[in-house]
């Protein structure tokens, strides 16, 4: 059944992935095809089903290494990389939560409130953030970065309206690794800070 309610949310995940890459010059120049990309897409989506019976940090986090793998044997520009699957993955994640919204009725709030949450940022991200990720004017990896801080944000928030309804575990393994992940995160938003996150304009 979960199975069932993503699949409208993957169909979207891999229509973006196609339209941003298709025609990315820098991915052209690289001689990274879209068939390959796609690839990419289908193992780190297949990665992700098999550790999302643990939690959705877990199956997320899986995602994020098994990306980064790939990237670096294949030599594919990491921030780029991230900063696409990013966008797909946030204009997909609001349709998965309407869907969970749907079906689990008794999170119908939690799962509703998640899902214009993701849509407002998302928005935000083809809006503003795009358009100088095209033309470089922002760094490569700064998307991914300032959403991975958004969705420790909003992991956490979840994770406290659950507790306070007994229906969230304190500790365990997911908690666990999205306090790393958001440790992480700020890390490499302060070292992005200290160095930039606009590429300066050639005079």
């Amino acid at each position: 059944m979960n199975i069932l309610i993503l699949i409208p949310a993957l169909l979207i995940f891999l229509y973006i992935i196609y339209k941003i890459v298709k025609d990315d010059y820098v991915f052209i120049r690289r001689n990274i095809s879209l068939e390959q990309t796609f690839d990419i897409a289908l193992i780190v989506v297949l990665i992700c089903l098999i550790f999302s019976r643990f939690s959705f940090v877990e199956c997320f986090i899986s995602g994020i290494v098994v990306l980064y793998l790939i990237g670096r044997y294949k030599k594919i520009p990491l921030g780029r990389l991230y900063d696409f699957f990013t966008l797909a993955f946030i204009t997909a994640l609001p349709i998965g939560y309407i869907g969970y919204a749907i079906i689990f009725k008794n999170f119908l709030i939690l799962y509703s409130v998640n899902a214009f949450l993701y849509f407002i940022f998302a928005f935000f991200a083809w809006r503003f953030v795009y358009p100088q990720l095209m033309s470089r004017e922002l760094k490569e990896g700064s998307l991914n970065i300032i959403f991975l801080i958004f969705f420790c944000f909003v992991s956490f928030v979840n994770g406290i309206i659950l507790y306070q309804s007994g229906k969230f575990v304190l500790i365990t393994s997911g908690n666990i690794l999205l306090i790393l992940l958001f440790i992480f995160s700020l890390g490499l938003f302060f070292k992005q800070a200290k160095i930039g996150f606009t590429n300066k304009k050639r005079v």
